[in-house]
């Protein structure tokens, strides 16, 4: 898939622009805060129907707008097939349109576009708490199984209403919690099967692509650690996950669980267990990147997260996603910048990538099509950058 047209108005700091990409896609450059993370949060979010920045959909309008349009021209070129798909965001809620017709099928939507991305807030994957560990994984598994985002929708429903029952109910045995905990937990199993299903499938795809980008890359891993099985052995753990998506011991663990925590929850009014508490553990070279892993090599392995999903996407759809990177240069070596950018050459995706200037672009992708945001009475505009014979390269 690429994106062969792009028109923003209203969104961020672009208040109505056109542009046409090349096939290869664009190095982006431009001062800090110029737009050029709200471009690609822009192709993002047409893609996944959710920003990498922000839940609140009120911070895409402009400054002074309560509406903004994101609308791009999609061609397929495995099959040639060209669509017009627009995101609308107004007072009234979003609208989704498939060549100018709306539609309310999320789903069917997801299918025409797809998009990974790689930007800072990544980094807070490695470093941060389990929330955001838990959130790139289940947006990846919405990348490869669209209906998934149902799923999720429908433990966030479950969640919320028995957090509700908790802070009302008089009591332990309220048939009407009793409904609920049973509903939440099926939702759970699926929600668990779902993501242990795609850290095998991440951890194969990371296998193969870090043998390919060298032998002295070193090895990416991940592990699920579903909060249920906190106290179980590592050996009991693996059983258990093995048995999924048909785990009656499993199953008999989480109302285990709702029957050992219902005092404590309504206490506090709130479900204190489930896959809102589970997390995934990153290990790089064998350790967990998290307290072990250098600047350069949690950027890198962010990347190579980034990069492993986009593979399994086109080896499940059989198309290949477009492909995000936000200053995913800074702070890597020239080692590091090699090998990201040997993966790009290697593979045949469109990719946006932006930086503070074309120092790197000279040095590496001198063929990569070049644009440049600038600013211009407080709104951005997108031009083209430097030719190859152009380009100056100062370390060169």
């Amino acid at each position: 898939m690429r994106i062969d047209r792009l028109t923003l108005r209203g969104f961020r700091n672009y208040r109505d622009m056109t542009v046409t990409f090349p096939a290869a896609g664009a190095y982006i450059t431009g001062a800090n805060g110029s737009g050029k993370t709200n471009l690609l949060e822009a192709m993002y979010f047409l893609a996944n129907q959710t920003s990498f920045r922000t839940t609140k959909r009120e911070e895409l309008q402009g400054w002074g707008t309560t509406q903004c349009r994101v609308d791009a021209l999609i061609t397929a070129p495995e099959t040639q097939r060209q669509s017009e798909l627009a995101i609308a965001l107004s007072p009234h809620g979003r609208r989704l349109l498939i060549n100018g017709k709306a539609t309310r099928e999320a789903y069917k939507f997801a299918t025409y576009f797809a998009a990974v991305a790689f930007h800072p807030g990544t980094l807070n994957v490695l470093k941060g708490g389990p929330a955001g560990r838990r959130l790139l994984i289940d947006r990846g598994i919405a990348s490869l199984h669209p209906a998934f985002v149902q799923t999720s929708l429908d433990c966030q429903r479950a969640l919320k209403q028995r957090n509700a029952l908790l802070r009302s109910a008089t009591g332990p045995g309220n048939p009407t919690l009793e409904v609920w905990t049973e509903r939440f937990i099926n939702v759970a199993l699926q929600i668990t099967a779902a993501r242990q299903e795609h850290v095998t499938v991440m951890n194969q795809t990371l296998a193969t692509l870090c043998k390919s980008l060298g032998t002295d890359i070193g090895l990416l891993t991940l592990a699920y650690r579903p909060a249920v099985l906190a106290h179980c052995t590592p050996e009991v753990s693996d059983l258990l996950l093995a048995s999924l998506p048909h785990a009656p011991q499993l199953r008999e663990r989480l109302y285990a669980e709702a029957q050992r925590l219902q005092r404590g929850e309504m206490a506090l009014g709130q479900t204190l267990f489930g896959p809102q508490r589970d997390d995934i553990a990153i290990y790089y070279r064998g350790r967990e990147a998290r307290s072990s892993a250098s600047q350069g090599e949690q950027r890198l392995s962010a990347f190579l997260l980034i990069a492993a999903l986009a593979l399994a996407i086109q080896q499940r759809h059989g198309h290949q996603p477009v492909v995000l990177l936000d200053d995913v240069v800074s702070e890597l070596d020239e080692r590091n910048r090699h090998i990201v950018f040997g993966f790009l050459q290697s593979h045949d995706f469109q990719v946006f990538i932006t930086d503070i200037d074309h120092r790197i672009w000279s040095q590496h992708l001198r063929d990569f099509p070049s644009f440049q945001v600038r600013q211009h009475n407080g709104q951005a505009e997108l031009r083209p950058g430097p030719t190859p014979q152009h380009a100056r390269c100062d370390v060169c």
